[in-house]
């Protein structure tokens, strides 16, 4: 089901991707070697503070915690 945004004069709907059964199908799994992508989060200032910190303390880094993170939602949510 597509979301609607009224854009300029016309619909534009959200999902209406042409390309988005290729995007929706579960992907292969893939190697460590293959292409990243940037995603980009905006978090408070003090909240972003203390997640770097709290990172620094056990030896890891946001990227690490936040790739853990999503493989668990996606274990539960694909």
């Amino acid at each position: 089901m597509a979301l609607e945004k009224k854009h300029s004069s016309s619909m534009m709907k959200f999902g209406a991707h042409r390309d988005l059964d290729k995007i929706v199908q579960a992907p292969e799994v893939k190697s460590a070697s293959d292409k990243q992508k940037r995603v980009n989060v905006n978090f408070d200032e003090n909240k972003h503070s203390r997640f770097k910190v709290a990172c620094a303390k056990r030896g890891t880094s946001i990227t690490e915690v936040i790739n853990q993170l999503v493989d668990d939602w996606l274990k539960e949510n694909e």
